[in-house]
């Protein structure tokens, strides 16, 4: 018998600046290096009218402001935050505005900008950033990210990016109370959650395919993110690259193609942060927060942030719960030369009665109403457990001007139990049945990467060329125990007694997988950068093994190789304006013949998804909307019934527009909202039988629509209202079941105040206002629900 080992070696570099971190906790915010101004404002204002941000600092500081109303009508000021002397606070105000202020005593004249001189004191521009360590900079209005880390291509201006993708930031997550990665996607028209709030797992439907949430990056490497759900505690932003990836990113370890995940990790801020947050939930989930960040050193080289979460209690379905202890810690060092950047993440996670799945009925046989989300048809017994912990390192060298090499090593241990149930329903009337299962589980991963970037001229042409190593290597562990069948009803579930089901001790080892890769890319641009053609290659090897159980031998084996290209293109026609083009290939696993098949144990090579994408973004200033059409063919297989071979030709092509907007529409209104239009054919299947019909978990239509407003009757109070349109779904491949569309409305506010010189900010919301009862998704072949209203309310104070 073999046993699931983990080796600890990757988080030697964490935990020794863990330690050096509890030293500098001690310590009071002032007694930093430079952690504190004296008369420092403590400050927490939204991106809102510039008059009313410059009010609220002459009133914070007792000063005298003086500005004409026609000089700052129409501007808005951004989001300031921390602890700043007044001169600091009016600087980030002004910043990028136009204007500038003259200080004399305790009065302040703002005006036109005009050019330095020795008679005037002006104020220096600063740029604001979010992070000390993070770019591209936040977009207008703070939801968004002006652009992000495309994968090998590093990090790109929204405008320079040949893709469709969007960054979601802090702000974001904060202000809309996301618990759980689902819980941010839910603002993308292009993703749809597989599982509703609360249901202790995310995973996602992206153009139309399933994204897995193990198929998450963290800080650009795969197995290191929670395999389960994200608590998001030590999430800074989420990247969202929609579309196949395979030479972005390398073949996601279960072969996701719909597009690409990353979460970016929280770097400590310029300025000192001590945030509590306190959280409810119903129906009676309560939950606290801690979040901290220093820096220190002379130039505030190095950088500590951890986070630290405890939330525990009932959730809005019955007898369900969840209780979730998590914490990270994040250091970094930014030199003139050397960047390094080391996390360690731990997620203990309980989730009761929200633990199992349910599968339609064979095709043909219709699928009844919805059933009430509040009624839970999962016994109170069951449950799963998870333990996480992670850890990763990642460094950046200048070796000469022009040449950068990058590395980053990572581990993950990931430790599961749990006494599920699986349903099948059997027909409209809600005649479930199940088989509890006991499942405990082992996966221990480690994963690392290697590269250099150049940045160089060839004549009039610029390059800017990466080459990148990587390999994950991940063994699985798995001890499974089925009990007896049982019997419910969706409509009115059962009382069950808890099985008594045992497993023998011990976890082995039944599987491994490795993946292995090369790439090289270059983006050429003109001098110019109004044309950047971005040209590249990944050969990726793909090796898994499976173990028997009991012996430990070794039952199969995979070892396959392909090589995923990409060409893009980006045209910029002015400064605000550009036109890309795309095609790229994702990469799974290519199956076996099962037994069975005249062909048995054929090994197939790994499967290529393909995309060509054309589209267009456009920058109004504070106001940005992409545009763009798409098609992705995905292959699959399947055993044809009258030669008994087993074939890899299937296929299922999905052709698609999406058009995404963010910003700021209007003065003091933030808008998140697009609509996106997926065709999803069948086009290759066994037989021919389904060729033509629509793919299954495919909506035709996606659309969503986020608004804040800041209420000018009251500084500081803002409304929120989004509302979700999903369209109608087929559950199987014949499209004899569908499950109907459905809408969601979610209202909310939140209002920022200081008391003392305490920042607080109170947020309420409603999700599923009018308590909807809706099949939420069918895809991988299973039904989800979708949760029922939901109140949720917090109170965070910055000390």
């Amino acid at each position: 018998m073999r046993t699931v080992r983990f080796n600890p070696v990757p988080f030697t570099l964490a935990a020794a600046l863990a330690g050096t971190f509890v030293s500098t906790l001690a310590l009071p915010a002032n007694a930093q290096s430079g952690a504190s101004t004296p008369g420092a404002l403590a400050l927490s204002m939204p991106a809102q009218p510039l008059a009313q941000s410059l009010n609220e600092v002459a009133r914070l500081a007792n000063l005298q402001m003086s500005f004409p109303a026609a000089l700052v009508a129409g501007k808005t000021a951004p989001a300031v935050s921390g602890r700043l002397s007044a001169r600091q606070a009016v600087d980030r105000l002004l910043a990028g505005s136009g204007l500038e202020a003259t200080v004399d005593g305790s009065s302040v004249l703002v005006r036109q900008a005009a050019p330095a001189s020795a008679g005037n004191r002006t104020l220096p521009v600063v740029e604001v950033t979010e992070s000390a360590t993070r770019s591209p900079a936040p977009y207008a209005g703070g939801q968004v990210a002006r652009g992000g880390r495309i994968g090998l291509l590093g990090d790109k201006d929204m405008l320079d990016t040949p893709f469709s993708a969007t960054q979601y930031t802090a702000q974001l997550i904060e202000d809309q109370q996301a618990q759980n990665l689902g819980d941010v996607l839910v603002n993308d028209p292009s993703v749809r959650n597989t599982y509703s709030r609360g249901a202790g797992r995310d995973e996602f439907n992206i153009r139309g395919f399933t994204l897995f949430n193990y198929d998450v990056s963290f800080n650009g490497l795969y197995g290191i993110s929670p395999r389960n759900a994200s608590s998001l505690i030590g999430v800074e932003r989420v990247e969202v690259l929609r579309g196949p990836n395979a030479l972005l990113n390398g073949m996601a370890p279960a072969g996701s193609v719909g597009g690409a995940i990353n979460l970016v990790p929280k770097r400590a801020d310029t300025e000192p942060l001590n945030r509590v947050t306190l959280s409810y939930v119903d129906d009676g989930q309560f939950g606290t927060q801690v979040d901290i960040g220093r820096r220190f050193g002379e130039d505030k080289e190095w950088g500590v942030r951890v986070n630290a979460l405890k939330r525990s209690g009932d959730t809005p379905v019955d007898h369900s719960s969840e209780n979730l202890g998590a914490l990270t810690l994040g250091v970094d060092y930014q030199g003139d030369r050397v960047r390094l950047e080391a996390d360690l993440g731990y997620q203990d996670r309980l989730t009761r009665a929200r633990s199992g799945l349910l599968f339609p009925p064979e095709s043909g046989t219709a699928i009844g109403r919805a059933p009430d989300a509040k009624t839970n048809f999962l016994p109170e017994w069951t449950y799963w457990k998870a333990k996480e912990l992670s850890a990763m390192v990642r460094a950046e060298v200048d070796v000469a001007p022009g040449w950068t090499a990058f590395g980053a090593i990572g581990a993950m241990r990931y430790d599961f139990r749990s006494l599920q149930t699986s349903w099948l329903l059997q027909d409209s009337d809600g005649t479930i049945a199940g088989r509890p299962t006991r499942l405990n589980e082992q996966i221990d991963t480690e994963t690392a990467e290697a590269g250099l970037r150049s940045k160089f001229d060839t004549g009039a042409l610029h390059h800017e060329a990466v080459v990148s190593l990587s390999t994950l290597n991940s063994d699985q562990g798995t001890r499974r125990q089925n009990g007896s069948f049982i019997f419910s009803n969706l409509y009115q579930p059962a009382s069950i007694a808890r099985p008594n089901i045992t497993t023998a001790p011990g976890i082995p080892k039944i599987g491994e997988t490795k993946l292995r890769s090369v790439a090289l890319a270059d983006t050429i641009s003109s001098s110019d950068r109004r044309i950047q053609l971005t040209l590249g290659a990944r050969h990726q090897q793909v090796e898994t093994a499976g173990f028997d159980a009991s012996s430990g031998n070794r039952t199969a084996h995979y070892d396959r190789s392909a090589v995923t290209p990409v060409a893009a293109l980006v045209v910029k026609a002015t400064d605000q304006w550009s036109f890309y083009g795309n095609y790229i290939e994702g990469l799974s696993q290519g199956p076996t013949a099962p037994e069975g098949a005249v062909n048995a144990g054929e090994v197939f090579p790994p499967a290529k998804a393909k995309q060509i994408e054309f589209g267009t973004k456009y920058d109004f200033g504070r106001f940005a909307t992409t545009f763009s059409v798409y098609q992705i063919e995905r292959p699959s297989s399947f055993l044809d019934l009258t030669t008994l071979r087993f074939s890899a030709g299937g296929e299922q092509r999905n052709r698609g527009a999406e058009i995404l907007t963010q910003g700021e529409a209007a003065k003091g209104v933030r808008l998140l909202a697009g609509l996106a239009y997926t065709d999803g054919k069948l086009v290759r299947t066994e037989g021919g039988l389904n060729d033509g019909r629509t793919a299954p978990a495919t909506p035709k239509f996606q659309f969503n629509v986020a608004g804040e407003w800041d209420a000018s009757l009251l500084p500081g109070l803002t409304f929120t209202a989004r509302a979700l349109r999903t369209s109608g779904q087929y559950v199987d491949m014949s499209n004899t079941q569908r499950l109907p569309g459905w809408t969601r409305y979610d209202l909310g506010a939140r209002y920022r105040f200081i008391t003392g010189n305490v920042p607080v900010t109170v947020r309420a919301a409603v999700e599923n206002l009018l308590d909807k009862n809706y099949w939420q998704s069918a895809a991988r072949e299973g039904l989800t629900i979708g949760a029922p209203r939901t109140f949720l309310v917090s109170v965070s104070a910055d000390f």
